[in-house]
């Protein structure tokens, strides 16, 4: 069988993990930290624990960013999302929660479609029956972030038509001033006269949609 080869933080981690066995909330939360790709729930929940009970105090770390970042590798901007992330299936879908701690084999929906239906959530566009089929769809099918947004983007996060019209002249200036510049090479194929009119009529198409 093969050897399993360690990165320097896995192997700091499992250095770490020898050091502090005989605590087991302590061992536990680094234990989910290794293994946080697959079982984020699990340290979000874990961290969660750690920081209502401020258990890194006793552990030495003037702060719990500092327990983060030192003991589980992990940046605070990922830990802040995991527990975002976290408090949010405990108010919106508690039974997510529930179900990864009695079935070990039940999916978990990813952070980016827990952030999809926090949004939609707070962004309160849509109406009842919508953000219902998107938590089914979301919580209890499975639909990853991107199916999410196929097929609820634009009812839980409508354009107005005033956004739709300023994107549209944002992208219209962008392409008229790319073209005026292709236009301005050297070794354009465009004659000059034609380049010259074309140029004007952008000019001109520029100043009447951007004042």
């Amino acid at each position: 069988m093969g050897t399993n080869i360690l990165t320097k933080t896995e192997r700091q981690m499992e250095d770490r993990m020898a050091d502090i066995g005989n605590d087991p909330v302590r061992a536990d939360t680094l234990a989910k930290a290794r293994a946080f790709k697959r079982t984020w729930i699990e340290l979000a929940e874990a961290l969660a624990r750690v920081t209502q009970s401020n258990a890194w105090q006793a552990w030495g770390y003037p702060a719990f960013d500092d327990y983060c970042r030192k003991e589980l590798h992990l940046k605070q901007a990922t830990v802040a999302k995991l527990l975002n992330n976290y408090h949010f299936l405990e108010s919106a879908a508690p039974r997510v929660i529930e179900r990864a701690r009695d079935q070990q084999e039940a999916p978990v929906p990813s952070m980016a479609t827990i952030d999809f239906v926090q949004k939609a959530t707070e962004r309160a566009a849509a109406d009842k029956d919508t953000m219902d089929a998107i938590h089914r769809v979301a919580f209890e099918e499975g639909a990853d972030a991107t199916s999410l947004r196929k097929q609820y983007g634009e009812l839980a996060f409508p354009v107005s038509t005033r956004e739709k019209k300023d994107k549209l002249r944002g992208a219209i200036a962008m392409t008229a001033r790319k073209l005026t510049a292709l236009l301005a090479e050297n070794d354009s194929p465009v004659p000059k006269k034609i380049a010259v009119r074309i140029e004007e009529a952008i000019g001109e198409m520029l100043e009447s949609i951007e004042n």
